[in-house]
């Protein structure tokens, strides 16, 4: 729906109200940058005192973004020596790093390619850490533990504690157990949500990719901004880092 809003805010005879509202945005996102419309993929890389900013904009969600930033970070990762920073919103996504990130037109296709990507998101999360924790569910109802013994309940902590063990002697010794196949299954199709990533790779791959090197943030790339300060420690506010994000904008522009 994003996608096809942005769509709208390209038309100039666009009679939607939000739109209108909006058109300040717009326009100082297509001076300093683009706006993307339905058939694009945007990149926007930037440059501040904290670093290099590398944001993408597929707009696909929350939880998508989580696993395809990490992704990209991975990607990225096995081309050049680099530590990252993440943060998400709903729309798109930011890596920060102290270094310049290599992004081209050419390794692009390799980095948001659907190929390998089981493998890829097994390496660029800890994929057996969460397929652990949901096997103690799996471990339950197969019999293997129980949450009560001799008239006690067992807590979560030590269910997880002996569904924990069983799970790595499976690991260890039968890597293609049913069971663990269906723990890892879960992680993947639903709480990774793979099948939704792929699909937005494939679409990615078939877009025009739009790559553009911003003097300071955009309209697009500051709420995921604002949403990186609030999770870092610090004794300063949250408005008083923005004013100061506007003016180090300002300065640059």
């Amino acid at each position: 729906m994003l996608r096809h809003k942005f769509n709208e805010a390209l038309n100039p005879a666009a009679k939607d109200i939000e739109i209108k509202k909006l058109a300040p945005l717009f326009w100082q996102q297509q001076h300093h940058s683009h706006i993307p419309a339905d058939h694009e993929f945007l990149i926007e890389l930037i440059e501040t005192k904290d670093g290099h900013h590398l944001y993408m904009y597929p707009f696909e969600g929350r939880l998508v973004h989580e696993v395809m930033s990490a992704l990209v970070a991975f990607r990225i990762a096995k081309i050049q020596p680099i530590s990252f920073s993440i943060a998400m919103n709903d729309y798109g996504f930011e890596l920060l790093s102290d270094q310049p990130i290599a992004i081209t037109k050419n390794n692009l296709k390799q980095i948001l390619s659907a190929d390998n990507l089981t493998a890829d998101i097994a390496h660029s999360i800890n994929a057996a850490e969460m397929a652990g924790r949901k096997f103690r569910d799996i471990a339950v109802i197969a019999g293997l533990v129980m949450k009560n013994y001799a008239g006690k309940f067992k807590t979560d902590k030590n269910l997880q504690s002996s569904s924990g063990i069983i799970f790595r002697i499976f690991e260890q010794y039968d890597p293609k157990n049913l069971l663990m196949r269906q723990a890892y299954d879960e992680v993947f199709y639903h709480q990774l949500e793979e099948p939704r990533l792929a699909a937005a790779l494939q679409r990615i791959q078939k877009s025009k990719i739009i790559i553009k090197h911003a003097t300071g943030f955009t309209p697009l790339s500051v709420p995921i901004k604002v949403d990186s300060l609030r999770q870092s420690l610090s004794s300063e506010e949250l408005e008083t880092k923005i004013k100061k994000m506007q003016t180090e904008s300002q300065k640059t522009k």
